[in-house]
């Protein structure tokens, strides 16, 4: 026997020392157990139970004394490598082809106005509890890589992937994340809800051709600020991409997306849009591609409303350097009506953009402008939109968040006598991010936002929370 309960040295005197160099290794074996399992509570020492029965015959084999190495380094390296080896395989959930990601996130928040109104406000305290799991199968370890430089896995897509080097790009992925969403509010139980949230993504990598379907699901019950009442939004979007690349500078992506949008409250209007988007790309710079696009679309609305558009834009994205990086779509739409009214000509942009001046401190620009069909019958609404944050790390398990912004509702009617007006937004957010643990955070947050609007009438409405996130 190699290690024992009691951690004491094998009776044969001639291996002492050998021994006493075993059972340290076997003490820090165990210290390294309980740290893979201490941030995991209940979730992970249950799966890492399993796997540690399953492993441990295979792994106490390997470290038997029958082995050919006749020095203290050899047997010491040895058991280094196994002890890595058990950690990992301590870490790893697997489901046949797939890994798999579990996360839970629980928060506690208080809002002093749910509906956005501007009298009889009503207050309370929501409870969120969010479970879910991610379950990969192809090239996890990239998939991995992404997500720990802070990028949107989900949104992976042909077209961020083909202005990529080759060898950078990850291999072929299968995504399928899902899970449930639990609200509970403290005095208004009527707003209590169950949501759900699913995700697939696959992504299809080759030498020169990148292929890309993306299926998205969700069901949330929610406040709409446009409305001033709660209602159930049900959202499903599937997407068809591809991205070729023809030379060492030049490429070309496409998407053929449909986006159904429904709501469970009279009086909301849903719309169906149909759209395709293309692109020619061109490097014109080391790391510099700027692309040319043609969009174009058709919205499906009840009562007569339907629409269609076609929007021209130039684009350029710089994003591969650790001090600066921004993606910038700028255009104009011309839009279409069914009902007869004058088609309109309207600018449309995208900018996101980050500056990261030391390790610790990033600076990051948002905004946009876009229009959309109301969810008011007769009504469209262009959005334009900016926000600036700064993210400051305090320490290597602190991060201090500040963000203020500004956007604007532009409605604009589409049937009946013409009408207009306009709603302004201040917001405002600040937050304390805390690393509690390698796979739980924390966050404590404050946001505010004041409305002015000669027709709805000014608000403001100031949130306080806190939430804690376990993710593997």
């Amino acid at each position: 026997m190699i290690c024992s309960e009691s951690g004491q040295e094998t009776k044969n005197p001639g291996t002492a020392r050998l021994s006493a160099l075993i059972s340290k290794i076997c003490q820090r074996t165990a210290l390294e157990i309980s740290r893979l399992f201490a941030p995991r509570n209940c979730i992970g020492v249950m799966a890492a139970l399993i796997f540690f029965k399953a492993t441990l015959p295979a792994v106490a084999q390997e470290d038997s004394p029958a082995k050919t190495y006749s020095s203290t380094n050899g047997v010491t390296n040895t058991l280094a490598a196994a002890n890595e080896t058990l950690g990992k395989k301590l870490l790893e959930l697997r489901l046949g082809p797939f890994d798999l990601h579990p996360r839970l996130m629980t928060g506690l928040s208080y809002n002093d106005d749910l509906t956005y109104a501007t009298s009889n406000k009503e207050a309370d305290a929501i409870w969120t509890i969010r479970p879910a799991f991610q379950a990969v199968a192809g090239d996890d370890a990239a998939l991995i890589g992404y997500r720990d430089q802070n990028y949107d896995v989900l949104n992976l897509s042909p077209g961020t992937l083909v202005i990529q080097q080759p060898e950078a790009r990850p291999g072929k992925l299968l995504i399928l994340d899902y899970g449930p969403g639990f609200e509970v509010y403290d005095r208004y139980s009527t707003n209590n809800s169950t949501d759900e949230f699913a995700t697939l993504n696959l992504l299809w990598p080759m030498n020169k051709l990148i292929l890309g379907l993306k299926q998205d699901y969700q069901s949330q019950k929610e406040p709409l600020i446009q409305a001033e009442e709660f209602a159930t939004v049900e959202t499903i979007s599937t997407a068809l991409s591809a991205a070729y690349q023809f030379g060492e500078k030049t490429s070309v992506e496409s998407n053929f997306r449909r986006v159904s949008i429904g709501y469970d409250e009279p009086g909301l209007t849903g719309d169906t849009e149909y759209n395709t988007e293309d692109w020619f790309n061109y490097e014109a710079a080391e790391d510099l591609p700027v692309s040319l696009g043609v969009l174009a679309g058709q919205d499906e609305v009840a009562n007569h409303q339907d629409q269609s558009y076609e929007q021209l834009r130039a684009r350029a994205r710089y994003s591969y350097t650790e001090k600066i990086a921004f993606d910038v779509s700028a255009g104009g739409e011309l839009r279409q009506y069914q009902n007869g009214k004058s088609a309109t000509l309207s600018p449309v942009f995208t900018i996101s953009g980050s500056y990261r001046p030391t390790e610790r401190t990033l600076l990051s620009l948002t905004g946009y402008r876009q229009q959309y069909a109301s969810i008011y019958n007769g009504f469209n609404y262009a959005s334009t939109g900016a926000t600036l944050g700064v993210r400051q790390g305090i320490t290597e398990r602190f991060i201090a968040g500040i963000s203020v912004g500004y956007y604007d509702l532009d409605f604009t009617s589409v049937s009946g006598p013409s009408s207009t007006h306009s709603d302004g937004y201040y917001t405002a957010r600040m937050s304390l991010d805390t690393r509690i643990a390698r796979h739980l955070t924390s966050q404590i947050f404050y946001q505010w936002t004041d409305r002015q609007s000669q027709y709805d009438g000014d608000m403001n409405e100031n949130q306080a929370g806190v939430q804690l996130t376990l993710s593997y």
